[in-house]
């Protein structure tokens, strides 16, 4: 079992991050997680890494360990704000980055705050896409929805039991979810267990994310793996070759039989994505 050590790092806003370093010797690699879930859900990956990577996993406002207030937002510039606090708080330089989702994109954004912190990045899915006058069909109905996301479970393993027989965390490779579960849960005084990340949180970030990062695609100089879940052609997760494109050195690969949550199944997989990607850089682009 992998026990890092667990700091806290002040960002606007009156946020305190925690950040979780697993140590070692290996190259420094920036871990982050996406909407609604913890960093530390990246623990099997890491531990099937090896010693050549050395973990920081990074949980970002109203998610995992950190704290913040209530009244905290989650537009563009604040979310970069929490990973550029982290990076300049452990002088971070020539880094690698991994992100799922949420956190791919903001992995991403944050580099053009600070080029010199990351050399790479290996993003799965990151919520980028082309904004619009109106929303995407659903994406109102969905942030209402996650509003009434049951935050409350009379044990972790009654969580664990409730979200590996449906979807979407149903794809979760059983390390991974319970990861979550241990790290994405809080223990309240009746015994029962209550979501770190406030579901009336998690709908806000929805709602404010993505502001301005398609058009800010092209500024990234550093190589990025954009990766993403190919079982089907009518998910967000089709805009990762647009977003590959867009960038000046983005390279795409497909993860079949996988969806929007296939960084944390396929974890072999995975893992030997990470590790071409980030050790056989001379022959990447």
């Amino acid at each position: 079992m992998l026990t890092p050590r667990t700091s806290f790092v002040s960002s606007e806003d009156h946020v305190e991050l925690a950040v979780h370093d697993y140590g070692g010797d290996g190259h420094p690699t920036i871990f982050i997680h996406g909407t609604g879930l913890v960093s530390r859900m990246w623990e099997p990956v890491i531990t099937r890494l090896g010693e050549e990577f050395r973990a920081i996993c990074v949980d970002l406002r109203a998610h995992g360990a950190t704290t913040n207030p209530a009244d905290v937002n989650f537009f563009d510039h604040r979310m970069v704000a929490d990973v550029v606090s982290v990076i300049d708080a452990l002088e971070v330089r020539d880094a690698w980055v991994v992100g799922h989702s949420m956190g791919g994109a903001t992995g991403l954004l944050a580099s053009l705050a600070r080029p010199e912190a990351f050399q790479r990045a290996w993003v799965f899915e990151p919520i980028i896409f082309e904004r619009t006058e109106d929303r995407p069909e659903g994406a109102f109905d969905f942030v209402e929805a996650t509003k009434r996301r049951r935050s409350v479970f009379p044990s972790r393993k009654d969580a664990v039991d409730r979200y590996s027989s449906r979807p979407p965390l149903d794809e979760l490779h059983p390390e991974c979810l319970k990861a979550y579960v241990d790290h994405g849960f809080v223990d309240l005084a009746d015994g029962s267990v209550e979501l770190a990340c406030n579901p009336i949180l998690e709908s806000r970030a929805f709602e404010q994310f993505l502001q301005d990062g398609w058009e800010r695609l092209p500024q990234i100089t550093m190589a990025v793996l954009v990766a993403y879940g190919a079982s089907g052609l009518d998910r967000p997760s089709t805009a990762a070759p647009a977003i590959a494109n867009r960038l000046p050195r983005g390279v795409v690969e497909p993860f079949t039989d996988s969806d929007h949550f296939g960084c944390f199944n396929s974890l072999e997989a995975v893992t030997d994505s990470l590790r071409s990607w980030f050790l056989n850089a001379d022959s990447a682009a």
